[in-house]
């Protein structure tokens, strides 16, 4: 059965044979799946009333199980998370909230990470928000 088995997948090539009935069985585990992973805010000043930045990132559970967001980091004090509290069940969609305080900063281009842990197995996601400080 082995030698039948082995020639088969000799004969695809690179390719792997799998069992019908295992192709299509959906993960226990949760998986998160970003709609987006990078926002550019654009060009704006680092002073006056239009300093604050916000955007909002959906995420989806595509895994077989809750997924709960442990917690989200950013990379530096002028980038602020803010995520969904309560478990995500599969199907179903959460956010993360990012702002960015460009008051204070020094003029130029910037990328700011946040990095999001939560119970899917890949441990954690990094999402992203870009712009560029102009006086």
């Amino acid at each position: 059965m082995c030698f039948i088995f082995c020639c088969l997948a000799f004969a695809q090539g690179n390719r792997s044979v799998v069992a019908d009935s295992m192709q299509y069985r959906q993960s226990k585990t949760p998986h998160i799946v970003f709609d987006e992973r990078e926002h550019d805010f654009g060009r704006f000043s680092p002073t006056g009333s239009d300093t604050l930045k916000t955007h909002t990132f959906t995420f989806r559970n595509t895994g077989g199980s809750d997924l709960v967001v442990l917690h989200a980091v950013s990379g530096c004090g002028c980038t602020k998370p803010e995520y969904t509290k309560k478990p995500v069940k599969p199907g179903e969609t959460g956010t993360i909230k990012v702002s960015y305080r460009g008051e204070g900063q020094l003029p130029g281009f910037f990328r700011k990470s946040v990095t999001v842990y939560s119970n899917d197995p890949r441990s954690y996601v990094r999402i992203f928000v870009k712009g560029e400080l102009v006086e």
